[in-house]
């Protein structure tokens, strides 16, 4: 009986042994085949996969500066870890890859060793190594890839769009500002793809990448909000040369510069390559940091990595910084090429003509004096074909910036060459003068003041911090003239005989649009201020009352000789603060300004205002400011500063003196 027994009882428990030998083999064994063989390779794939990763794990590529650019990594807030800027799902092909670029390199290598010949969800199906042409062809250089090990697929797709694309060099592009566009503000980048024995007349015939948000909407202030806080797509694009030098010159004539780089053929392979990796991805665009110029610096990075060009840049990114940062590496900068916008030529040619040829030249554009009666006055051959040419630029002008209807721009674009076809004179046509200095050679966009000064017989220290971007005493060489935006600018003081430390003004937003009218072209100025100051206001001694205000302003500004403006907008707004029976009021009244460049380095200004100002009762305000400045460098300049003001409590007198270093 117990030999039966023990029978029985190793019959029933055999099979159980076997079913938990096998539970335990299985949960042994698979997690290593997982690792070795996620991609279903077999035999000696498996075992060169192993190898490969295991060098690339003592070789440490994931922590190269060029799989960094690859995979848009940037350093956590604290450097505690890594994130990647692309927020596409499908782009990573680790589980974590978004967040650790070990983890994406590890599943790069994997994936590589996919059969030919299997779709793919990547972006056409194409195999990984076609879809990640520049990860495959740098890693391959590291690691010696062995194609019998490891067979390269054929890439047709990527290989047909990189020859249409035909390029061997690369341009950087950088359109002006333009501030009536607030997504153009501060300029813009590109990169134009250049050709082999490509020729002034032919560069136009390239293709350019662009980076930008996937906007759907035309309201300025919902793009501001979105742009503000990451709620547009923002995307590389390929495109026609020809067509944003339009978009950019044409229909919103801003001047562009065209910076040709020092990047050979095999490092602009490298840019296409990754260019063709990031087709149909994208990233949440943020207009201060995460923006078309810090976009386009991946791809400058990934065609050579020894730049670095993402690691200068942590909290914003204004695109002219980004254009210094490029052409700041050694030998960077080949040329250099100044392409003026449809308006700068017309105010160019315009002041070349005496006064009987812009009559004329204005009355033949507007329509009010047909074509064919322009030689019937008494302006010689020469000045009516020059008056001819100028009318039909001017109805061309209008007619892309939709102010001229296109049946009647045609018609007297027609009417007007026919016209100038029967001068039989040269007009002597001149090239429109390149400014001496250019964007990137103009003062840095970040300031930092420090001085002394007086106010109604109280001496003070100040320092002042600016992190963006231009006004109209910084040394106006390389920015557009009469404009300037001011962000986040904040003055401390302190009294030099007690110690008293106060805020006397926050700037959270300035702008200041002063384009100058003549007989064709008639902008609008324009102003912008929100922001906090101090008010002397009877009763409230000392520092004064601190009172936010939000004004705007619109008028007419006036060129007079050696480019000085002169300016006159009506101001409305809001203000509101401590002492508020006296602060709390709706402003308005005239400004009047007076800005003269004396060169590159030095500025005069000239301001004098008037409020009338409603609140509990009616109260005025007047102001009168005086400021010279000289640049003793590009980046280091000199303020003496006077102004009068009568808040409330009479008139006050300021003198002040700064060094201001922008940096």
């Amino acid at each position: 009986m117990p030999g039966r027994i023990a029978m029985v009882e190793s019959r029933r428990s055999g099979p159980f042994r076997r079913a938990w030998c096998l539970l335990a083999v299985l949960l042994v064994v698979t997690p290593a085949l997982a690792d070795a063989d996620p991609a279903g390779t077999a035999g000696a794939g498996s075992a060169y996969l192993r190898e490969l990763l295991a060098r690339a794990g003592e070789l440490g590529l994931w922590d190269r500066p060029a799989w960094r650019a690859l995979g848009h990594y940037r350093p956590d807030a604290w450097g505690s870890g890594w994130h990647s800027l692309v927020d596409s799902p499908g782009f990573f092909l680790g589980g974590n890859g978004k967040a650790d670029p070990a983890d994406e390199l590890r599943a790069t290598l994997r994936a590589f060793f996919e059969p030919a010949g299997v779709t793919t969800d990547l972006p056409g199906g194409q195999h990984p190594q076609c879809a990640y042409v520049a990860r495959y062809r740098w890693l391959g250089a590291q690691l010696d890839f062995d194609p019998a090990r490891l067979p390269g697929q054929p890439c047709h797709e990527f290989e047909d769009w990189r020859s249409t694309l035909d390029a061997t060099g690369v341009s950087l592009v950088f359109p002006a500002a333009y501030l009536n566009n607030p997504a153009s503000m501060f300029g813009h980048t590109l990169l134009r793809l250049d050709r082999e024995g490509q020729t002034e007349d032919t560069r136009l015939l390239s293709y350019a990448v662009n980076y930008g948000a996937a906007t759907d909407t035309d309201n300025g202030v919902l793009f501001a909000v979105m742009g503000l806080t990451g709620g547009y797509p923002g995307t590389y694009s390929v495109e026609p040369y020809y067509e944003l030098v339009k978009r950019y010159s044409d229909f919103e004539n801003r001047d562009i510069w065209e910076y040709r780089l020092d990047f050979s053929p095999a490092e602009v392979d490298a840019l296409l390559a990754h260019l063709w990796e990031m087709r149909d991805r994208y990233s949440d665009y943020y207009f201060f940091d995460e923006n078309c110029s810090y976009q386009l610096l991946f791809l400058l990075d990934a065609a050579r990595p020894s730049l670095a060009l993402t690691d200068r840049f942590r909290f914003h990114v204004i695109p002219v910084d980004s254009v210094r940062a490029i052409l700041s590496q050694e030998g960077m900068l080949r040329r250099a090429v100044f392409r003026p916008s449809g308006e700068t030529r017309i105010r160019e040619d315009l002041a070349r003509l005496d006064p009987a040829e812009r009559t004329l030249a204005r009355r033949l554009a507007s329509g009010d004096l047909p074509a064919e009666e322009a030689g019937d006055g008494p302006i010689p051959p020469a000045g009516l074909a020059r008056s001819l040419e100028l009318a039909e630029a001017f109805v061309t002008y209008r007619l892309n910036s939709g102010d001229l209807d296109r049946d009647i721009a045609a018609s007297r674009a027609w009417s007007l060459l026919k016209a100038r076809s029967h001068v039989d004179v040269s007009s002597g046509e001149l090239p429109v003068t390149v400014p001496a200095t250019r964007p990137d050679q103009g003062h840095a966009s970040a300031r930092a003041a420090a001085g002394l000064g007086i106010r109604d017989g109280r001496a003070f220290g100040m320092v002042r911090l600016r992190p963006a971007y231009h006004d109209a005493l910084d040394p106006p060489g390389g920015y557009v003239p009469g404009a300037g935006i001011e962000f986040l600018d904040t003055e401390l003081r302190v009294g030099l005989a007690d110690g008293d430390v106060w805020l006397e003004r926050f700037t959270g937003l300035a702008i200041r649009s002063m384009a100058a009218r003549n007989e064709l072209i008639r902008p609008i100025s324009w102003k912008l201020d929100i922001g906090v100051e101090r008010m002397r206001v009877a009763g409230h001694s000392g520092t004064g009352a601190l009172v936010g205000s939000a004004s705007g302003g619109a008028g007419l500004s006036h060129g007079l000789a050696n480019h000085v403006l002169l300016s006159a907008m009506l101001d409305a707004g809001l203000s509101g603060g401590e002492a508020c029976a006296d602060t709390c009021s709706f402003n308005v009244g005239p400004d009047l300004s007076l800005w003269w460049p004396v060169s590159d380095r030095s500025s005069f200004l000239a301001e004098a205002g008037y409020r009338l100002r409603i609140g509990e009762s009616l109260h005025d305000r007047y102001r009168l400011h005086v400021g010279q400045s000289y640049g003793l460098t590009a980046n280091l300049a000199i303020r003496l500063e006077l102004g009068l003001a009568d808040d409330g409590s009479g008139l006050q007198p300021e003198w002040l003196s700064t060094l201001n270093w922008h940096f």
